[in-house]
């Protein structure tokens, strides 16, 4: 009874704006210890039966949701929820459980009108499943030797001039270089990491630079970097932490649709997403500085800014505020849809997932949430569903979208 005291309390103090952070804390470390589900069942109940609606700010809810989530870093596999059969959603893993009963959408959802039901009574047609990706890519050497890589650990993969490569822990690839003569001929020899749709990997570059890959991209680099700058090139998606240099620049380019962005830095961290099959071309600052260039401007990027290249226009726009959460939610282990349509969060599902997206009528709906990448896709799919806007089928790879 007390503990549902002390939940009543602080859910009360959510729901009125009033919490602390101690107290937010408090319930984050109720919900991070909760592996039976008790828990979360008793905070369903309290927020449909006991406690009165309070008004909607979906700010504020972002705020609550994301303090929340953050007590449950997905370093191991989450427990999942055993609730009552009468529930669907027992799928859900602990914090996503919890984000789902208190973000802004299912809150807003809940309390939309007096009649609205507990739960969209929906029948899904996802039988079938999909693993989530996990780390795997495939190096390929300035020789043209392709080395597959996975999560296992592994000896010294191979030594280009006085730069090893080697593999310290599972997804991540390392230079370093090997004390010696001067490694200027290996500015001149490039090797690619690669990842696959379902893939993703880090390198650590033979400077310090730490890339984090996302599905489906690609980065081209020199074994040793010399000269009066430090050039790569990136297909996909990548958040780059580039180690400070001031006497040699650290320069991005992209290639995409027929246009090109060059992004340039001294030692800061950013995300860059370039994927052939979106509109955009996105660059997100988080610290320090960069500047993002095409062939008809040059801009600017202070902290939490982002720079915008439209594909069709060839016009690159600065957006003074992004949600930089967002942008690397990816590299943090989720995945983050904030309004996003259906097309573009199935392009952001397909390509972690490695799976085929097929519409059999057009569908409306925008999706708001976050989501655990290490969750099979029908998890994923399910949770979308629960808007009562769309529904799914898997067929071995392929999704099936109606509304």
């Amino acid at each position: 009874m007390l503990i549902q005291e002390r939940l009543t309390y602080l859910l009360r103090q959510a729901l009125n704006h009033s919490a602390t952070d101690a107290e937010l804390q408090e319930l984050s470390d109720l919900v991070r210890d909760d592996l039976t589900g008790d828990i979360t069942q008793q905070l369903e109940m309290l927020l449909q039966n006991d406690l009165p609606a309070a008004s909607y700010d979906a700010a504020y809810w972002d705020t609550i949701a994301s303090k929340i989530l953050a007590a449950d870093q997905l370093t191991t596999p989450t427990p999942v929820i055993a609730l009552p059969a009468r529930r669907p959603l027992r799928w859900i893993p602990a914090a996503a459980a919890v984000l789902l009963l208190l973000s802004a959408g299912w809150y807003a959802w809940q309390h939309k009108s007096p009649q609205a039901p507990a739960v969209a009574t929906t029948t899904s047609a996802i039988k079938s499943d999909i693993a989530p990706g996990g780390n795997k890519a495939m190096l390929t050497l300035a020789d043209g030797t392709q080395v597959p890589l996975d999560s296992t650990d592994g000896e010294p993969l191979a030594q280009q001039g006085n730069t090893r490569i080697s593999r310290p822990s599972g997804g991540q690839l390392m230079y370093t270089s090997v004390a010696g003569n001067s490694n200027t001929a290996g500015a001149f020899s490039y090797n690619t990491l690669s990842t696959p749709r379902g893939g993703q990997f880090q390198v650590t570059l033979p400077d310090g630079t730490k890339v984090w890959l996302n599905a489906a991209s690609s980065l081209r680099y020199p074994v040793a970097f010399s000269g009066q700058s430090r050039q790569v090139a990136l297909t996909g998606e990548a958040y780059f932490d580039v180690a400070p240099n001031a006497a040699m620049p650290f320069r991005v380019t992209t290639r995409t649709g027929g246009d090109s962005l060059e992004v340039t830095v001294l030692g800061t961290q950013f995300n860059i997403m370039a994927y052939e099959d979106e509109g955009l071309i996105k660059t997100t600052l988080l610290e320090g500085a960069v500047k993002v260039s095409n062939h008809r401007s040059s801009q600017q990027l202070a902290p939490g800014q982002g720079a915008q290249l439209d594909k069709q226009n060839h016009q690159l726009a600065i957006v003074p505020h992004v949600n930089t959460e967002e942008a690397i939610a990816w590299k943090n282990g989720f995945i983050q849809l904030e309004g996003n349509d259906i097309a573009s969060a199935m392009r952001l599902i397909a390509r972690w997932y490695n799976m085929e997206v097929v519409y059999k009528a057009p569908v409306t709906a925008h999706f708001r949430g976050i989501i655990p990448r290490n969750v099979p896709v029908s998890q994923v799919l399910k949770m979308m569903e629960m808007t009562g806007e769309v529904h799914f089928e898997i067929r071995g790879r392929q999704i099936i979208v109606s509304p």
